[in-house]
């Protein structure tokens, strides 16, 4: 059934029941009934990152449906903290909860129907290799028939994105570690950042942080869940310990209690930042209740050349501070 409103394109096309659904996400004509032109405003919407050509905004519907189309190579370019396809699924997610991107992953999807302007984007890599990148946005029409007829057609469109979407694998190993793995899932929330099979890096500041070592362990000094049983010459026999595991690190934050706000929730837990060369470390210990593991999680970035002063390292060191508090207070907010 084709239903045609005032001001709509003359000569618009009758939906075809021999057309696939699918077809609608490739082809703007497809899903708008009609033949769609180039928008007037081009530079309405901001391009979605580096490596990426085309983007050209094609309208319909009375320029309320818009399509833009973009194709680059992906991979991670020199210099890059993640591939371009994570950072164009950054872009692409940004405010909507979508999953940080996975290195896996050769599709994905972001359907945000939240607010008054509805969107859609797909990122898919095609067979020769290339990544597609594709964003719709539809404004609904203010008249009731019309806007039926346009969700509908929205519909098709959204049902198509969705055959996109890859699964994030679920966390295995011990229930700590997948606990581990949630904070560190929900820390990357609006980050430009990826996931790899054993790998987690993300953008922060201009520095690339990149998971160096997470998982569990037995206590080797027994470190106290409560805040109030942490003694200063406890925490000085931990950082003599780290001093002799890593004898040639200068110590920038010394092995300390995490600070936290006043009646915030949680146990104790601990930290260090030190540097190695132009490796700029930082480590986040979190005792666990009773006779529960030590979860550890350490950050690594590497400070590019010439900025080894001690501003840079300065600066630098309160990047991975404020990451390994962040990374801390979400453990205690959801998992204490």
């Amino acid at each position: 059934m084709a239903i045609v409103w005032p001001g709509s394109a003359i000569g618009a096309a009758a939906p075809s029941r021999a057309m696939p659904a699918a077809d609608v996400g490739t082809q703007l004509r497809v899903l708008a009934q009609q033949r769609p032109w180039t928008c007037v405003d081009q530079h309405a919407t901001p391009a979605p990152g580096p490596g990426v050509s085309g983007g050209v905004a094609e309208c319909a519907w009375q320029n309320r449906l818009r399509m833009r189309r973009w194709s680059g190579q992906g991979g991670v370019k020199p210099g890059a903290c993640v591939s371009a396809q994570a950072q164009w699924w950054a872009w692409a997610r940004a405010g909507t909860g979508a999953p940080v991107w996975r290195s896996a992953w050769a599709s994905q999807s972001v359907i945000d129907e939240h607010g008054p302007q509805k969107r859609i984007v797909t990122v898919q890599r095609l067979a020769d290799g290339e990544w597609r990148l594709t964003e719709w946005r539809w404004d609904p029409s203010e008249r009731a028939a019309t806007r039926r007829w346009q969700e509908q057609r929205w519909a098709l469109l959204a049902a198509s994105a969705a055959k996109l979407r890859s699964p994030a694998e679920p966390a295995s190993g011990p229930v700590e570690e997948r606990m581990l793995h949630s904070v560190l899932e929900a820390h990357l929330a609006q980050r430009t950042g990826e996931i790899g099979a054993r790998t987690w890096q993300w953008q922060a500041q201009r520095l690339c942080l990149t998971v160096d070592a997470l998982g569990l362990g037995q206590q080797l000094m027994q470190l106290p869940y409560a805040a109030d049983d942490s003694r200063l010459e406890q925490r000085a026999a931990m950082q003599l310990q780290l001093a002799r595991r890593y004898p040639k690190a200068t110590w920038l934050t010394p092995f300390s209690l995490v600070p936290k706000a006043p009646h915030a929730r949680g146990g104790a837990k601990f930290h260090a930042v030190w540097i190695e060369n132009t490796t700029l470390k930082g480590q986040v210990w979190i005792p666990t209740k009773g006779s529960g593991p030590l979860v550890r999680l350490r950050i690594t970035t590497v400070l590019p050349p010439g900025q080894v002063e001690a501003q840079a390292v300065a600066r630098a060191e309160q990047v991975l501070q404020n990451e390994l508090r962040a990374l801390a207070a979400r453990w205690a907010v959801e998992h204490e």
